[in-house]
């Protein structure tokens, strides 16, 4: 799908999708949440895919969306701090996994 076939999907403007794609803007829930059901997507997918959780190339199944889901209800209720810590710990053991396939 274009940047373009999505703006017009979610009903908003192309600039918008290339600045939200590249990291200029931030949207807000309610944009972020008709963005996913445009894609036919779990707004934790984007989510985890944006914060580099996944990698949004791969594939993935209904248990990993499952348990994207679950992660991220569990995030949402953590304090800003503690959310801070959990996003460096995951990016840790991705570091260590790739790390460990490359040996």
């Amino acid at each position: 799908m274009t940047q373009e076939e999505l703006a017009l999907a979610a009903n908003i403007v192309t600039s918008n999708v290339s600045r939200i794609e590249s990291g200029h803007r931030n949207p807000s829930i309610a944009l972020l949440e008709r963005l996913a059901e445009t894609l036919s997507t779990p707004v934790s997918a984007i989510y985890a895919a944006a914060e580099g959780l996944i990698d949004d190339k791969e594939t993935t199944d209904d248990q990993s969306l499952s348990d994207a889901q679950s992660l991220l209800r569990h995030f949402q209720g953590l304090s800003a701090g503690h959310k801070r810590l959990t996003l460096e710990y995951v990016k840790m053991l991705k570091r260590l996994q790739k790390e460990e396939s490359t040996a």
